[in-house]
């Protein structure tokens, strides 16, 4: 229980954090009526997160709280995956968020450093395998096509926020087959290429040339999922890349994080 009232007395730190900076962004967006839209999109979704991860939290406390409950070592270990995934989405929600809450010539200053791109996709991959803990119809893979070898020269935190997130929407909407996570620089001369890809039931066409728009028209966001790709393509730019929709891949929907190699 002790864990539980941590963490809802630092959701309540991080909405009150939120709500200075998207009052901030308001007052410094020219166009006044955009901005109330976008606060007022923008604070749905947040509440939306807080209410998802404090019930699933209440229900795993009420399980543990049971006075005559007998829990095996495997069932204790499961329910610690469990916490620490929410723990893991709470982080990458509220990354995104304060990203998102600053104007793009402000907040993040990227912090270049050389790493591997195969150790990013593989951490994303093993963050997220508590999602799918219960659906064996689900595999989590990693195409390996680079040498472990090869290093990018960019800001480790924003590219595995970005990558993380993708995997997290694509076990959202995957229920059976799998989620592919790989890496390549043959796709897009000179750049690096991220993917991530997923069969589940894909982007109706008359959607996928506003996944990207939060930023442009609010009021036309169907689900926050769109947000959170909307979110993914302002990060991406902060890098100097692109957040792409792959058309041509028909097996469900597959995303491309596409960077510059320095």
């Amino acid at each position: 229980m002790t864990t539980e009232v941590l963490i809802i007395v630092g959701l309540c730190v991080v909405l009150a954090v939120l709500l200075v900076s998207l009052r901030n962004l308001a007052q410094r967006h020219g166009n006044q009526e955009k901005a109330a839209q976008i606060q007022e999109g923008f604070l749905q979704h947040v509440s939306d997160e807080i209410r998802q991860q404090l019930k699933q939290i209440n229900e795993l406390a009420a399980t543990i709280s049971q006075e005559d409950l007998y829990l095996s070592i495997s069932e204790k270990r499961d329910i610690s995956e469990q916490l620490q995934y929410n723990t893991h989405l709470i982080a990458t929600w509220l990354d995104e968020t304060m990203l998102f809450a600053n104007e793009p010539q402000e907040g993040h200053q990227l912090k270049l450093e050389s790493f591997s791109p195969n150790g990013v996709c593989r951490r994303c991959l093993e963050s997220n395998m508590t999602s799918i803990y219960h659906r064996s119809a689900v595999k989590l893979h990693f195409r390996r096509e680079l040498s472990d070898g090869f290093f990018l020269n960019s800001d480790r935190h924003l590219v595995e926020l970005i990558v993380n997130k993708l995997v997290i929407n694509a076990c959202r909407f995957t229920e059976q087959g799998e989620i592919v996570v790989g890496c390549n620089t043959t796709e897009h001369a000179g750049k690096l290429t991220i993917s991530v890809s997923d069969t589940g039931g894909g982007i109706p066409t008359n959607r996928r040339n506003r996944l990207f728009s939060y930023f442009e028209r609010p009021d036309d966001v169907k689900d926050k999922a769109e947000l959170d790709l909307s979110i993914c393509q302002r990060i991406a730019e902060k890098l100097g890349g692109e957040l792409l929709y792959d058309e041509h891949y028909q097996f469900g929907t597959r995303f491309m994080l596409v960077l510059p190699m320095r």
